[in-house]
């Protein structure tokens, strides 16, 4: 009796230590959050501006100027964070550091959210180009919830798209095509039409792409084909109204190195940097035609 006691008592005791040392082990799941404060903090200092947060509870007024300001070098006037007041804020700042007009934009006539009219009047345009653009995402269950307040994790999801569309919309590319006699010479440059400097990473020695397409759209030249670039992190820092300048000189062969033959012909220019989501994004390239 006493050994099956003893047996059932060893038994108890490695159960005791295995669970309890699998429940030490298990690690917190990250929280979605931290994604957007990872993408900001490589290149602004968030954490050292934002303390002290817990990921799920409402940002205060001051650490959502302090965030914005940190980022963006901007200043607003707040008197709630609601969601609607402060996404409509932050679609003034995009719109004073791009240069749109808001009142001149077409929205195509669709209710993005089931509590659509739930949002003031004033924030209604606003709203509008947010979701249109891709700013704002809104809750789960197709709904906004204008007047709720905004959470740390959503402020700093807000601040990273926003980061991140003013980076791309606040440049536009510059190219000339030049014919030589021994072959045609591309001249572009990436200029900042912000007002203020900005950051760049690109992610090798590549700071862009040149296509050339004939009438057909076949692509008959890669710049990049065949050439090896150091894959080094470069940032660059562009001051306002100064440019990244490029030049390429082709000597109107294909990638097999045959002459081609007369007729009209494409150039596809793209500089490509980290900071762009899309390869092809019309504010970081030109296209430009001309003939051989």
């Amino acid at each position: 009796m006493s050994r099956r006691f003893t047996a059932i008592l060893l038994i108890i005791v490695f159960m005791f230590i295995f669970v309890g040392t699998g429940s030490a082990v298990v690690e917190e799941k990250t929280h979605w959050g931290q994604t957007y404060v990872d993408q900001l903090d490589s290149r602004y200092p968030v954490s050292e501006a934002i303390r002290d947060y817990n990921f799920n509870d409402y940002i205060s007024v001051s650490d959502m100027k302090r965030l914005l300001k940190c980022v963006m070098d901007d200043d607003i006037e707040l008197t709630s964070t609601s969601r609607q007041e402060v996404v409509s804020k932050l679609v003034d700042v995009y719109a004073e550091r791009t240069g749109i007009n808001l009142d001149e934009v077409l929205f195509v006539a669709l209710v993005p959210f089931e509590d659509f009219d739930e949002i003031s009047p004033e924030y209604t345009r606003n709203i509008m180009y947010a979701y249109s653009s891709g700013l704002l995402k809104g809750r789960g269950n197709s709904l906004m919830e204008p007047a709720d307040r905004l959470s740390y994790a959503e402020a700093f999801a807000l601040i990273s798209r926003l980061e991140s569309m003013a980076a791309e919309d606040s440049f536009y590319v510059e190219g000339e095509v030049v014919k030589q006699e021994s072959g045609i010479k591309f001249n572009f440059k990436l200029v900042n039409r912000s007002g203020q400097k900005q950051d760049l990473t690109f992610a090798s020695t590549q700071l862009y792409e040149v296509v050339v397409s004939d009438r057909t759209g076949q692509e008959v030249y890669r710049y990049s084909e065949n050439i090896m670039f150091a894959q080094v992190i470069s940032p660059r820092t562009i001051g306002a109204g100064e440019f990244i300048a490029g030049q390429l000189v082709w000597d109107m062969k294909d990638q097999a190195g045959v002459l081609l033959p007369p007729g009209r012909y494409n150039v596809h220019i793209t500089f490509i940097p980290m900071e762009s989501r899309d390869p092809y994004n019309s504010t970081l390239s030109t296209v430009l035609s001309f003939n051989i």
